[in-house]
């Protein structure tokens, strides 16, 4: 959307608050005046009904021993009767480092074996140039 379409629309969202105030006065002296650029309130939540959190994929890397450790949790976890994915293991862990204070946390950390960076993807360019040597 460009700017000039942005700016004929608040103007003419403006217009209609305007009209609706002069047809409705009682509605428009209960509510605040709202001002451009401010955030609308949030409705207030329906008891019962929680709003489930958006998903977001992510990427990361885990020594062999750690993928052996999540796939001994989830057999334990399946033998005990409550089968959990490798995502909800990941999240317990979260929750119960975050449950943590900071030293006990940070000495958590400190005890993990670094892992080394990955070098990552070659540029489309630097193949091109690795191809050409060839």
């Amino acid at each position: 959307m460009n700017i000039h379409t942005r700016g004929a629309l608040r103007a003419s969202l403006k217009q209609e608050d305007v009209a609706l105030d002069r047809r409705l006065p009682e509605v428009a002296a209960k509510q605040a005046p709202t001002h451009p650029g401010t955030e609308a309130r949030a409705l207030p939540a329906k008891p019962g009904k929680a709003k489930p959190e958006k998903r977001r994929r992510e990427s990361f890397s885990l020594t062999a021993s750690d993928l052996n450790r999540l796939d001994a949790l989830r057999a334990a976890m399946k033998a005990a009767g409550r089968p959990a994915r490798k995502s909800e293991l990941v999240r317990a862990g979260l929750a119960a480092l975050a449950a943590l204070g900071h030293a006990d946390a940070i000495a958590l950390l400190d005890a993990l074996p670094p892992l080394q960076r990955a070098g990552g993807k070659k540029k489309s360019s630097q193949r091109k140039a690795t191809a050409r040597k060839r």
